[in-house]
């Protein structure tokens, strides 16, 4: 009796040929490049999703009492400010009545008023991530409404806009409450 293993009793008795055949089944054993690279990257994203399931990314930002006041107070003077720059160029009246110059002129001022006061109170917001949500939203809805006026006014459709004007005056006295 020799001493063999399992495997190789059952190969000897198998014969030369069971024993080719045989190895020729086995796969390698060793892993390729393509292999590892998959493996390493299925750990990689494990880990990732992991980590993302405990520390979300999108976590609403705490501000402390005063980054929000100060927040309110930046988003309120530039409110302050285009509010007054609306009142006062939509309100203008032609000093030589019946010029056309001076009709267009008036109508330019209203209009860079709206479509600027808007874009500076977007862009006053924006600077300001710590606004309470309500001026926030305030903010946006007349900002919506300022840049709706400017450009049906540049589009001539002035006589239907009555309603946005209305809506415009209602946001700013909202916007007075929020900012007093």
């Amino acid at each position: 009796m020799t001493d063999l293993s399992p495997a190789e009793d059952y190969a000897a008795d198998a014969g030369p040929q069971a024993t080719s055949h045989r190895r020729a089944r086995i796969p390698d054993a060793k892993p390729n490049g393509w292999t590892a690279a998959a493996l390493t990257l299925a750990v990689l994203a494990t880990a990732l999703a992991i980590a993302a399931w405990f520390n979300p990314l999108h976590r609403p930002p705490h501000f402390s009492g005063q980054q929000t006041a100060d927040a309110k107070s930046a988003v309120c003077q530039a409110y302050t400010v285009v509010c007054q720059s609306v009142i006062t160029n939509t309100h203008l009246g032609n000093p030589a009545p019946n010029d056309p110059v001076g009709e267009l002129a008036i109508a330019v001022n209203a209009r860079l008023a709206l479509l600027g006061g808007g874009a500076f109170l977007t862009n006053r917001l924006a600077a300001q991530p710590a606004t309470p949500a309500d001026l926030s939203t305030a903010i946006t809805a007349m900002i919506s409404t300022l840049e709706e006026l400017g450009n049906g006014y540049l589009a001539g459709t002035g006589s239907t806009l009555d309603p946005l004007r209305h809506t415009l005056d209602d946001q700013m006295t909202e916007l007075n409450r929020l900012c007093s």
